[in-house]
């Protein structure tokens, strides 16, 4: 199992597609190992919808939603930013 730091990849403030592409590139090659990757959201102080929709619509596209929700899990998820993210989820397409 892989753990990322949200911070060491993308940084406090993740509010563009360009932070969420910057996570996505760390979380693709666990993801091709099959490995099980826990995102590390300690210290984020935002994190948009963009951002969000960026790296769950590629890992979506490249991998299918059921990769998604089987090898990807969360620590440190702050309530406003787990509201961000469940909603972001709800609109990635399939």
């Amino acid at each position: 199992m892989a753990r990322l730091s949200i911070v060491e990849i993308a940084g406090p403030y993740c509010g563009t597609q360009t932070e969420g592409e910057k996570l996505y590139r760390a979380i693709v090659r666990h993801l091709r190992a099959n490995e099980k990757v826990v995102l590390d959201f300690d210290n984020v102080e935002i994190a948009s919808s963009s951002f969000f929709n960026e790296v769950f619509g590629l890992i979506t596209e490249d991998f299918g939603e059921e990769i998604l929700e089987s090898h990807i899990s969360y620590d440190s998820l702050k309530p406003r930013l787990q509201f961000v993210l469940e909603r972001s989820q709800r609109a990635t397409p399939a």
